[in-house]
């Protein structure tokens, strides 16, 4: 709540001085100026005009899923919905548990479908992609147990439904993903695209990989075919559980 204190004349004219010059400024979270697609839908925004803000950001408002995000690896599954209100904020992609069923698995996974390129996949590299970030929120009684959440990076060669070639490069985080309060989380995960050496912190998954660990980096991260966000440490199993998740916000900072 804005507080104008009339304690003299030079404080109100001060007050009013920064409200005139506040006019037509946006606010520091907002997505920025959206786009108008062919159809004239608003598309999310692609920002980064100021610094830290993400490149683009799916915020799943008006039913858009750019990237096709889902924890099955395809959205057009009847368990995900797009909810119109309470995520962070506005609309947030939902994981549901109800008449259709849940998500039953070790470790969710937050992920496009492998295939299918989006603003979220193709060259880090060149595109210069130095983060990306998402807000989760958990409903119902998972025990999260303090698990962090992890990212993995895909290379399909070439392949997309042959998964015996493919190269994964992952980071496993230290932050812990929500407890189970339905209450929104957020993370930003760092990328360093430009290292042509495996970064610190960073790792091949054992099984997919050439032998030569700065090659396959280079190998992903030149051509990244799938992103997940992975519920935990990939190296690690969990118990398997009913999940009720909601996810908003998924973000991507890149040179325009």
């Amino acid at each position: 709540m804005r507080r104008i204190f009339f304690a003299t004349a030079f404080a109100v004219l001060l007050v009013s001085a920064i409200l005139m010059m506040g006019l037509g400024c946006s606010d520091e979270n907002s997505m920025g100026p959206a786009e108008i697609t062919a159809a004239g839908d608003i598309s999310q925004a692609v920002v980064g005009s100021a610094v830290g803000e993400p490149t683009f950001v799916e915020t799943f408002d008006l039913h858009s899923n750019v990237g096709g995000w889902s924890f099955f690896g395809n959205p057009h599954n009847r368990i995900e919905v797009i909810e119109p209100k309470d995520g962070n904020p506005g609309a947030f992609l939902h994981a549901t548990c109800d008449k259709h069923g849940c998500l039953d698995t070790y470790a969710p996974q937050l992920r496009t479908p492998i295939g299918e390129p989006s603003i979220f996949t193709g060259n880090y590299r060149d595109r210069n992609v130095t983060r990306v970030g998402v807000d989760i929120a958990i409903f119902g009684a998972a025990a999260t147990g303090g698990r962090p959440l992890s990212l993995l990076l895909r290379n399909e060669n070439g392949t997309p439904y042959d998964f015996s070639d493919d190269v994964l490069a992952f980071w496993t985080g230290t932050k812990p993903i929500p407890q189970p309060n339905g209450l929104f989380k957020e993370f930003e995960i760092d990328i360093p695209s430009h290292s042509t050496t495996l970064p610190k912190g960073w790792k091949i998954m054992s099984g997919y990989s050439t032998g030569d660990d700065d090659a396959d980096w280079n190998t992903v991260i030149n051509d990244v075919s799938q992103i997940t966000f992975f519920f935990g440490d990939p190296e690690m199993f969990f118990m398997f559980q009913l999940w009720d998740i909601g996810v908003d916000n998924v973000s991507i900072w890149y040179d325009q």
